[in-house]
């Protein structure tokens, strides 16, 4: 009986630590969604303000970011500034793409990131403004779906785990 008791303790913490995992995991995403938010906000407006060519402007940005955002703006600036080994369109989606396995990005967000710099050569501020609106326009309609998704998926996964947990024990007993 003491073994059966063990055993129930166990499915049960066991089962509640990967739902509480997984929500872990969905609220981790929305805060990365978030900061790509800000990301992208940020470059609005340093696009804005800012005289010089886009690679100075992902120069300026790159400098109050986290990692890896950090070193994607200052690839994308010595990219444009100083190499030239390849076009900055082919190496942002590139980036986009290996961020996209770290966040598991949808097809969709996917997409969005990637138009972000679909109109700048690097060299002036070729990059209208208004594409920028317009993917942070969409970007809000991703963080909106993910606030949904984050807080419907995080009470079904917690009450599914703990049912789990509760029909194993059931099952030993």
């Amino acid at each position: 009986m003491i073994f059966k008791l063990m055993a129930c303790s166990c499915f049960i913490l066991g089962s509640i630590g990967f739902g509480w995992t997984k929500v872990k995991e969905y609220h981790r995403r929305y805060e990365e969604l978030i900061y790509i938010k800000y990301i992208l906000n940020s470059l609005l407006l340093e696009t804005e303000s800012h005289k010089g060519t886009f690679g100075e402007s992902c120069f300026a940005l790159s400098m109050g970011l986290k990692e890896p955002y950090k070193s994607i703006f200052e690839g994308l600036y010595q990219l444009l500034e100083r190499e030239r080994r390849q076009e900055p369109r082919i190496y942002w989606n590139e980036k986009i793409r290996e961020l996209s396995g770290v966040l598991m990005l949808r097809k969709e967000e996917e997409r969005i990131l990637q138009g972000v710099i679909r109109c700048t050569d690097g060299t002036t501020m070729a990059m209208p403004l208004e594409v920028l609106r317009q993917s942070l326009a969409e970007w809000d309609n991703v963080i909106r779906e993910a606030e949904v998704v984050r807080k419907d998926r995080s009470k079904v996964t917690l009450c599914l785990s703990v049912t789990a947990g509760l029909v194993l024990c059931i099952t030993i007993i």
